[in-house]
């Protein structure tokens, strides 16, 4: 009698599953991709998982890239009851009660989308300025705003106005949005954020907390080349759009600041993949996710052997998934997982 397969058959190489880690695409959640007309204008639309696996080379527009994440978990908030019945109280049958899922990772690079949406806050532009503000942290006027004349998201680059391109230098950031109207009160900017009626009055305001943000890389005149196209806007607002408006203006800012309060939360789209050795590919994809928790930054070790070791840092978070209506048949989920097998892998045992 042969052996049991148990005692002598190896791994089925082709089914097991090594991957090089976990990778993260976000996208501005965009509020109409809930319904049966989608806006695509106010940002991307909603992800066809039929047409994985996905080229993260190549993304559908409207993604972006965040980079390799640590230690990606997926906590489980649903609840499955049971309904009991007879004299012992046996489970006669099951049904599922609260649905829920949390994720938890770590961003192993350091950018301001990262920060954005690690904090689940509102990030500020820190304008430059040659006038200390004595009234809060990031109050300060910035440095006269450069009228913008065009935008072009192919190349990608931003004109600005006849003359203003020798205001700027390689390697600067910079904003590129509208201003503020005083008398706009309610979810302001592209990427909405709240404000109370008569609590601003920066002119600025917009533009400090505009996603639309970049590095100039080269400068011919007046075109400024960008490091990236400006990504952003369309989150949680039905009237967001993907790139900067007519009548925008270019300010330079030095970095970012996050705030811990406010009544700001950034609310977006997230791809997960990892791509595993044989071509295989796992997607984790939620449709609407928010923060839950900004847990800091998580440190780790470098070691240099004979002088002072180093640390590395890791903006460490939590996210919840939030509800999505399947229209295909009317389900309430809060995720999806899929699987998109190596050419000539056998999926079925």
């Amino acid at each position: 009698m042969a052996l049991q397969k148990s005692l002598v058959q190896p791994f089925r190489r082709n089914m097991l599953l090594v991957g090089g880690g976990w990778r993260s695409f976000y996208a501005p959640y965009n509020i109409t991709i809930g319904s049966n007309q989608a806006d695509t204008s106010r940002g991307q639309k909603i992800l066809d998982l039929q047409q994985g696996p996905f080229n993260d080379s190549n993304l559908p527009t409207g993604w972006f890239d965040l980079g390799w994440i640590k230690d990606f978990q997926i906590n489980q908030e649903s609840k499955v009851g049971n309904v009991r019945s007879g004299f012992h109280g046996a489970v006669r049958a099951k049904y599922r009660g609260q649905i829920g899922e949390k994720i938890a990772f770590k961003f192993r690079e350091m950018g301001r989308m990262q920060l954005k949406i690690a904090n689940g806050t509102d990030v500020f532009n820190l304008l430059k300025n040659s006038n200390p503000s004595t009234v809060g942290p990031v109050s300060a006027s910035g440095n006269p705003a450069v009228a913008m004349v065009s935008y072009s998201s192919s190349a990608p680059s931003v004109t600005v106005a006849s003359g203003s391109g020798a205001n700027f230098a390689v390697n600067d950031l910079i904003v590129v949005d509208k201003d503020y109207s005083t008398s706009d009160y309610g979810l302001v900017g592209e990427n909405a954020t709240p404000v109370f009626q008569n609590e601003v009055t920066d002119t600025d305001y917009i533009r400090k907390t505009s996603d639309f943000v970049a590095r100039v890389t080269d400068i011919t005149g007046d075109v400024l080349t960008l490091s990236n196209k400006l990504i952003g806007g369309g989150s949680g607002d039905p009237t967001g759009n993907v790139g900067p408006q007519a009548g925008s203006k270019v300010q330079k800012i030095s970095g970012f600041s996050s705030r811990e309060g406010g009544g700001y939360i950034s609310e977006w789209s997230a791809l997960f993949l990892m791509d595993c050795v044989d071509g295989a590919q796992i997607a984790v994809y939620y449709p609407h996710l928010a923060i839950d928790a900004f847990k800091g930054f998580g440190a780790w070790a470098i070691e240099d052997q004979g002088t002072t070791d180093q640390t590395g840092y890791e903006l460490d978070c939590s996210q919840e998934s939030m509800a999505f209506d399947d229209p295909i048949d009317g389900q309430t989920v809060v995720g999806y997982r899929a699987f998109y097998p190596s050419r000539g892998q056998d999926v079925s045992v």
